[in-house]
């Protein structure tokens, strides 16, 4: 694994003396890293957490004026973690596809389209309270087609098929339907409805709000699910809320999710320093509430009744070329 990382390092370094004049290829990434302490009912222990880092190849190139083919190869990185049984490089989004008239159509690794119709609602991505800790739907599937529509009128339609690849799993589908710019930039808000059939497990409906009230950015989310077995069903809802102040973003976000009568929620709230528009200092705390058993793949996997506690400080760093 390690000569792996060194080779694809390598190859990031070497790539960019290839690319095209036009500069269609980018070399991109993220670094970040926190010191984090977790109290999940036994007593607090510090880690340093390596959230999400990630380095990655994109680029595009015309085959004739009205359509382009475009590939992008990510990759996560444990910044933090050398354990025998994890791998410090794993496989993110991964595709190569077409664009033109007709909208895009990707093919290999990459989020559903429910999975990447939450925009920029959830303020705590990639950390403890990242929105995927008690919903479900957070899905990254192997042997995927996925198509966006042309935007019409700030609409835009899309779909992911997911093969099964083996008997194990149901051919899957996830789809929906977008409205506006999930930054904020092009349109005042944003909002999305998207529905998975038979997504690893689940059958899930989710509807994404974000918006702008003053300097504040609002988000909102809906979710309600049944596992494809019959077992588990519930539902839940996330609200989000960032204000800025000079270099500072302030962040709070609260998440709920009942099943059975019973119920896991999560709470918290943090800051950002910028130095520039690439890197960031923050800090930021998570409480939760957990009461659902049945939670083990995901949020608490904790004794019901449990109370748990995540406080961390870290820094990062987005870079590209």
């Amino acid at each position: 694994m390690k000569k792996s990382l060194i080779a694809l390092l390598i190859a990031g370094a070497t790539f960019p003396a290839f690319a095209n004049d036009d500069g269609t290829l980018t070399v991109y990434g993220r670094a970040n890293v926190s010191l984090q302490s977790n109290d999940t009912g036994d007593g607090a222990e510090a880690e340093v957490v390596s959230n999400a880092s990630r380095f990655g190849f994109k680029g595009a190139a015309e085959l004739k004026s009205d359509l382009e083919v475009f590939y992008q190869l990510e990759f996560g990185v444990d910044l933090a973690d050398s354990s025998d049984d994890k791998d410090a490089v794993t496989n993110r989004n991964q595709v190569v596809g077409l664009r033109g008239n007709f909208g895009e159509v990707m093919i290999g690794r990459y989020d559903t389209f429910l999975k990447d119709s939450q925009g920029s609602i959830d303020a705590f991505k990639d950390y403890e309270a990242d929105l995927k800790s008690l919903f479900v739907g957070e899905e990254r599937p192997d042997n995927t087609v996925t198509y966006y529509s042309p935007t019409y009128n700030n609409f835009t339609f899309g779909i992911t098929y997911i093969a099964s690849g083996n008997d194990a799993q149901e051919d899957g589908v996830s789809m929906g339907v977008l409205y506006g710019d999930d930054k904020l930039k092009k349109t005042p808000f944003y909002a999305a409805i998207a529905v998975d059939r038979d997504v690893d497990g689940y059958d899930t409906e989710q509807l994404s709000v974000h918006t702008k009230l003053g300097h504040f950015k609002l988000g909102a989310a809906l979710q309600q699910f049944e596992s494809t077995n019959g077992l588990e069903d519930g539902d839940g809802y996330l609200l989000s809320a960032t204000y800025p102040i000079d270099n500072w973003v302030l962040k709070g976000q609260y998440q709920s999710v009942d099943e059975s009568g019973e119920s896991d929620a999560s709470f918290s709230f943090g800051a950002d320093y910028h130095f520039t528009g690439d890197t960031r200092v923050y800090a930021w705390y998570t409480g939760r509430e957990c009461d659902i058993a049945t939670y083990e793949s995901r949020g608490c996997g904790a004794t019901p009744g449990a109370e748990q506690d995540f406080f961390a400080v870290g820094i990062r760093h987005d870079f590209s070329w």
